[in-house]
């Protein structure tokens, strides 16, 4: 058994003595295949939010509109129109936040869970306004 310390001896030159740096408990990182599905599917997501601020936007100056020419208040509309604005502005905030994990390949998840409840209540507060403003008026 005078072979140990000879070269040819495998055993003597790949040190299984020292079992603690094995790669074993080692986890790998392998990079994250991203679809190019999920770049579209973020950009669907930012036109159909931008869609609804258009509508809301397109509501509240058609309010402002038609309430100036009939001699009414224009306070509904003009409780809308930064409602719409709400909207824009977190479709912009969270198209770019996404895009970016995207881009940089970073582990989901891409939800967001506080935004759409923020933004309904906030719908919400503005539609109870204008029913509140035009009971006012009519009494």
């Amino acid at each position: 058994m005078g072979n140990a310390g000879s070269p040819g001896f495998a055993g003597a030159s790949r040190g299984y003595d020292s079992v603690a740096t094995s790669n074993a408990d080692k986890p790998r990182v392998q990079p994250i295949k991203v679809d190019p599905k999920v770049f579209f599917a973020n950009e669907r997501t930012f036109l159909a939010w931008i869609h609804m601020a258009l509508l809301l936007g397109g509501m509240a100056i058609g309010i402002i509109g038609f309430s100036t020419k009939a001699g009414l208040s224009p306070v509904p509309g003009l409780i809308l129109l930064p409602v719409a604005i709400c909207f824009v502005i977190h479709a912009l905030s969270q198209y770019y936040t996404r895009a970016r994990a995207i881009r940089r390949r970073e582990a989901g998840p891409y939800e967001d869970k506080n935004g759409p409840v923020a933004l309904a209540i906030v719908l919400s507060l503005a539609a109870c306004s204008n029913i509140l403003i035009h009971l006012v008026v009519a009494a």
